[in-house]
């Protein structure tokens, strides 16, 4: 989710972050659960900057209830639930940044993207380029974890697993689509933006109900109705109390949906945390 920044202020940030990534190393090559799988990197520790991120997510950290959103520290077990999602649908030419500071890899990406024509290309090279760039710095409060259709590639900074696998349907969402370049321009039509975030909730949700990871499916629920409640109110209201109120009715629908489902799992003796009589 994007944050609205005024022009002086990005220019600025822009200007000093890409100082700072200059003077600092804040990623390393990092292949993943495996070493054959090179779809995976993951970003060097830097504790100032990580927590410095984690500070800044407090505010919608309380608003979604979560305390994984955008917290800079990335698990084996949300990298592994990535991988295993793109491996059951055969999605092998994504890349996977785990809270990974890499603009001069993205663009590089963006350049060799065989899927989408030069014309888009240029007209996404701007977006990739200042999300790439803030992405690590800045993410749990002027944007979030995404995926960018221009370099097809999943950025995670929150260690939250419906989170990262949502993130990994926008991914899947691409992959079936067969004009990948005009399908990502056409989110800046009012409303597709809805569409395309529904579609990417209903690819984590399939997901974890086709494979039977229960304990993940309720905490989708929990966390993206509320996030996906920000995309709705945005067409209504830019306003504190509006968001405030359309993250709790996200809240309401989410706990309903994951409440349903305990009572079913439990009526079925399949509640994963209880052991088996």
């Amino acid at each position: 989710m994007s944050r609205n920044l005024n022009a002086a202020f990005c220019c600025f940030l822009i200007f000093s972050l890409s100082f700072t990534g200059c003077a600092t190393p804040l990623q390393q090559t990092y292949v993943g659960l495996s070493k054959e799988d090179d779809r995976f990197e993951r970003g060097l520790d830097f504790l100032p900057l990580d927590a410095f991120g984690d500070l800044i997510s407090k505010p919608y950290q309380l608003l979604f209830w979560h305390r994984a959103y955008g917290n800079h520290q990335i698990s084996g077990e949300t990298e592994a639930a990535v991988r295993d999602f793109l491996n059951y649908y055969g999605v092998q030419d994504v890349k996977v940044r785990l809270n990974q500071w890499a603009p001069h890899k993205e663009m590089a990406r963006l350049i060799r993207n065989r899927n989408i024509a030069w014309p888009y290309k240029i007209i996404f090279f701007p977006s990739t380029l200042i999300v790439s760039i803030l992405g690590r710095p800045l993410s749990g409060f002027l944007i979030s974890d995404y995926y960018d259709p221009g370099s097809n590639t999943i950025n995670i900074y929150s260690d939250s697993i419906p989170i990262a696998l949502h993130e990994a349907g926008h991914a899947l969402d691409f992959h079936h689509q067969k004009y990948k370049g005009t399908y990502g321009l056409v989110r800046m039509v009012p409303g597709v933006n809805l569409f395309q975030e529904s579609i990417a909730t209903d690819e984590a949700v399939t997901y974890l109900k086709q494979t039977e990871k229960y304990d993940a499916l309720m905490q989708a629920y929990r966390v993206l109705y509320p996030a996906y409640a920000t995309y709705v109110v945005s067409y209504i209201s830019a306003s504190i109390p509006a968001l405030i109120g359309a993250i709790t009715i996200g809240h309401i629908i989410g706990r309903d949906k994951a409440e349903a489902l305990e009572w079913q799992l439990r009526d079925q003796g399949k509640l994963p945390w209880e052991e088996a009589p």
